[in-house]
Formats: C-alpha cells, structure tokens, sequence
C-alpha cells in the first residue's frame, strides 16, 4: 500500500480494446458519411421532381412521363 501522500499509479494500458475502439470509431465516421451522402442526394432527386407522392415518375402500375 502506498502511503497517503503518494500519487496512485496509472492503470496499465490496453493497446487491443484502443484499437477496437478506434475501428469502431472509424466504421461508425463512415457510416455518418454515407447516411450524410444518402440523405443529400435523395433531397436532391425530391427537390428535381423525380421521386415524392407529387413527382411524375412515381405513378401508380409503373406509368412514367407520359403515362
């Protein structure tokens, strides 16, 4: 026991739970990303006209422009 007046030693390091933590931190950075990405280009195609309940292209039975 070390006495009172003495600083408590660091815990050892685990270098194997860093790197999983820093995958994991990697895989969840990449999949914000995609989401990301995914979400501009479906504003896009929704602010173009080409998918929504409005757009021409999204008629019931697979009618298209001139349906």
């Amino acid at each position: 026991m070390g006495g009172i007046f003495s600083k408590p030693k660091a815990p050892p390091r685990n270098d194997a739970l860093e790197k999983q933590m820093a995958a994991d931190r990697a895989a969840e950075e990449k999949r914000q990303a995609d989401m990301e990405r995914e979400s501009k280009a479906y504003a896009t195609k929704k602010a173009k006209g080409i998918i929504g309940a409005r757009s021409l292209f999204a008629r019931a039975g697979g009618r298209g422009f001139f349906g």
